[in-house]
């Protein structure tokens, strides 16, 4: 009889450890997959901004030794991706290429060299583009810089909105997920609130009932963490192999801050809800402890 007593005893607590454990990594795998959506919206981002493009003009008798001078000194400043050199002719073939006929026919031969220039999504505000563009106009044989001002503006007002839009949903959802946890803990130390009563009573101090507690919610925290981190894995690598272009992997170290997190959150808020859970039912009366 006994022994059956402690074996219900026993996988009572097993499941009672399981069932935290698995919500626990329920919650942290959801986090996961919201910092995944924001690393590669990140991404995106910066991929959009840095399709941005001057095209700088140069006098049409602007020697070649110049304009590779140029060209290089271009490529030396911070905020240029890439510098391209293109030739009149080639301007020309490019011309005649998009717009089906040989307009020289008409206008004649009218395109001068240019140099194609792509910046750094750092450098995209329009306060920067417009400190960059002064600094080229000082250039010589410069004539003129082209780039589409307003769909700069137009990418730049949506990505702060998307942005803004991230940041609440984040702390929502941080909210959400800490609740959550707090919430899984206090059921499981609910459960145990009349052992924690029953080793104040014959003695043991405060910190002796705390530690095992403290120790066990450590562990679940760690644990839902690892399973969060192996699922999410296994969900980021299907969606690279099987969705080309969803999620790119070219910057692990991203992905490594985001496992770092899943485990800092998992192990703290664990161990926040236990330390605080225990202390509530040390400090309760015991007539409380029925209701």
């Amino acid at each position: 009889m006994t022994e059956q007593i402690d074996k219900i005893t026993k996988y009572r607590l097993a499941s009672s450890w399981i069932s935290t454990v698995l919500s626990i990594t329920l919650v942290l795998f959801m986090i996961g997959l919201l910092g995944v959506i924001i690393i590669n919206a990140q991404r995106i981002s910066e991929e959009t901004r840095e399709n941005i493009s001057f095209e700088i003009m140069l006098l049409p008798d602007t020697k070649q030794g110049d304009i590779l001078a140029f060209q290089k000194r271009l490529e030396a400043e911070p905020y240029v991706k890439s510098a391209r050199f293109i030739s009149k002719e080639e301007a020309t073939q490019e011309t005649i290429n998009m717009l089906g006929h040989d307009f020289r026919e008409i206008v004649g031969d009218i395109l001068p060299p240019s140099i194609l220039l792509k910046i750094h999504s750092q450098y995209t505000s329009i306060d920067s583009l417009e400190k960059i563009e002064k600094a080229i106009h000082l250039e010589p044989n410069v004539t003129d810089i082209q780039y589409q001002r307003t769909y700069v503006e137009n990418i730049n007002e949506n990505i702060y909105k998307i942005s803004l839009i991230m940041l609440i949903i984040s702390a929502v959802f941080l909210i959400i997920a800490i609740t959550l946890i707090n919430n899984t803990i206090r059921l499981s130390i609910y459960s145990k609130r009349f052992l924690i009563k029953s080793m104040l009573l014959v003695g043991a101090k405060r910190m002796t009932i705390q530690k095992p507690f403290i120790f066990k919610g450590i562990m679940q925290g760690i644990w839902a963490s690892i399973f969060a981190i192996l699922i999410l894995g296994g969900v980021i690598y299907v969606a690279y192999t099987r969705i080309p272009g969803l999620i790119e992997i070219n910057e692990p170290l991203y992905y490594g801050y985001l496992f770092g997190i899943l485990i800092l959150i998992g192990v703290f808020f664990t161990w926040l809800s236990t330390f605080f859970s225990v202390r509530k039912y040390i400090k309760m009366k015991i007539d409380k402890l029925y209701f």
